[in-house]
């Protein structure tokens, strides 16, 4: 074997040399091509993808919370004086003609229906249409007064006094300016003050007995981003928990001085809460989860909302992969999907929609 000869150094620099000049003249080749080719066309890539149209189905809730609350339609007032001595109606009740209210000095107060207040103690030879109203009252009880003609007669004196005997006071045939309270239609739903308490001293002409509508007052506070999306029609679920739905609907949104509230009513003639409305307790506000159903489920061929376009001539479809203008009818449309009809499964589309 031949020993390995060692290179001169200068021949080595030298090698050295051309390898770094042959390095930079390659590295300088691939700036000097970069720096004079054109630029790339940025309008040369597409500005939508390709999106395949699919069967589904689409829907938008939104869950918040129903305020319910009686809110009542007429204030009647109280003609007796004295302490209240016991409270009889439970509020929320649905009064009958006779209903005891509750009694003052031990002495009843009942319900009788009625447009007249009692102005005025009644016995015999009284007339008017408060006389009137107590007949009624008296033979909606089964005393047996006579014609409700408004007179106060020995008929009706008698009639009285079986009546006193039953309730516990004294049979002597005159019926206190306190003893009746007149709603204007009855049956009715009552509620009684809640100052009105055992203990508590009354007078004459003192707030006592509220009338109730039929059922609850149903309302949703809507904050900003909802209250663009409810609309009056709309269904709501309301849940009460142990029971229901309730099923309701949107018949309002309003503005109030509390922002925007969605107004609920009840399906048909039923209320809200059905028959189950003694459920909402009276005096307090609650509150009920609830569901607004604002777009309900659609089935059907489902795309992206940006494919859908409308041309020059108003028709509204969707742009093909080939760049084809496709007329679709939009059935819905929820959180950027949309059901389409007039369009097959499996067809892919440009998203965004572009127009030939």
């Amino acid at each position: 074997m031949r020993p390995a000869r060692n290179r001169p150094p200068g021949r080595r620099r030298l090698a050295g040399i051309v390898a770094v000049v042959l390095l930079f003249g390659a590295a300088g080749g691939w700036a000097l091509k970069t720096l004079l080719s054109p630029p790339r066309d940025v309008l040369e890539s597409p500005g939508y993808t390709l999106v395949t149209a699919e069967h589904g189905t689409i829907s938008q809730e939104v869950r918040l919370n129903t305020s319910a609350s009686w809110v009542a339609e007429a204030v009647l007032a109280n003609q007796a004086s004295g302490i209240v001595t016991g409270v009889d109606l439970v509020n929320g009740t649905v009064a009958q003609p006779g209903t005891r209210l509750y009694t003052v000095d031990l002495r009843p107060v009942v319900v009788a229906a009625g447009g007249v207040p009692a102005f005025r103690d009644l016995s015999q030879g009284a007339r008017g249409a408060d006389v009137a109203q107590l007949q009624g009252m008296l033979a909606a009880l089964g005393y047996r007064p006579g014609e409700p003609d408004g007179v106060f007669d020995g008929t009706v004196a008698s009639a009285v006094r079986s009546w006193q005997r039953d309730v516990g006071v004294a049979r002597d045939g005159v019926v206190r300016q306190g003893d009746v309270v007149f709603v204007p239609s009855l049956p009715a739903r009552l509620a009684l003050d809640p100052a009105l308490t055992v203990g508590a001293s009354v007078s004459n002409g003192q707030p006592a007995v509220r009338v109730l509508p039929d059922a609850p007052t149903f309302t949703i506070s809507l904050p900003d981003g909802q209250a663009r999306a409810v609309r009056a029609g709309m269904a709501v679920d309301v849940l009460p928990g142990g029971a229901g739905p309730w099923r309701a609907v949107v018949t309002a949104v309003r503005s109030t001085d509390g922002g925007v509230v969605a107004v609920l009513g009840g399906v048909g003639d039923a209320p809200v809460c059905d028959q189950d409305c003694t459920a909402i307790p009276y005096g307090d506000r609650i509150l009920l989860p609830s569901v607004i159903h604002v777009v309900p489920e659609v089935s059907g061929i489902v795309v992206p909302s940006a494919a859908v376009v409308t041309d020059a001539t108003g028709r509204t479809g969707v742009v093909t992969e080939s760049g084809e203008f496709l007329p679709v009818r939009v059935l819905a449309g929820a959180s950027g999907q949309a059901v389409v009809e007039g369009l097959a499964a499996g067809t892919r589309v440009r998203t965004p929609g572009e127009l030939p």
